[in-house]
């Protein structure tokens, strides 16, 4: 097992990585596109512009290899390039991750104005080194005290 500092200095990695990723790349707004904002086209769309960009290599640890769209959901997939997934508390990595990852999406303008003010969620899910799944953090409208109605 990783030593509790080793998984704090992690998660608190990831949160600012994901935050500085989301506003240096300033995701597109909506209202631009004719679509139904949060379908399942609408969401692809947006995956798909995030993707010409990746793979991303975000730090020594962490690399943001390709995003998804679903309804009224974009899905950020990353790969902790150090990481073996037997070598990780799965629990612990999730819930020290969560709270970080939330205050981070609902704080970051792109994330919190384009996606989760218009009822779209975040879902971020992490893999370990060999691509073998390790933990998966939902961030919902609700979360940031926002209604989940589509708009």
């Amino acid at each position: 097992m990783f030593k509790s500092s080793t998984v704090k200095a992690i998660i608190f990695v990831l949160g600012g990585i994901i935050a500085g990723y989301l506003i240096f790349f300033d995701l597109p707004t909506f209202s631009k596109r004719n679509e139904v904002t949060g379908s399942i086209e609408h969401m692809n769309r947006e995956a798909a512009q995030l993707n010409r960009s990746l793979p991303s290599l975000l730090d020594k640890e962490t690399e943001l290899t390709i995003t998804e769209g679903a309804d009224r959901m974009l899905i950020y997939k990353y790969r902790l390039i150090n990481v073996a997934v037997g070598r990780l508390d799965h629990e612990r990595f999730a819930a020290e991750s969560g709270p970080k990852l939330r205050l981070a999406s609902c704080a970051t303008p792109g994330t919190r104005d384009d996606f989760l003010k218009k009822g779209i969620s975040l879902r971020y899910s992490y893999f370990d080194k060999d691509k073998q799944h390790v933990a998966t953090i939902d961030v919902t409208p609700e979360d940031c005290g926002f209604d989940a109605s589509p708009r």
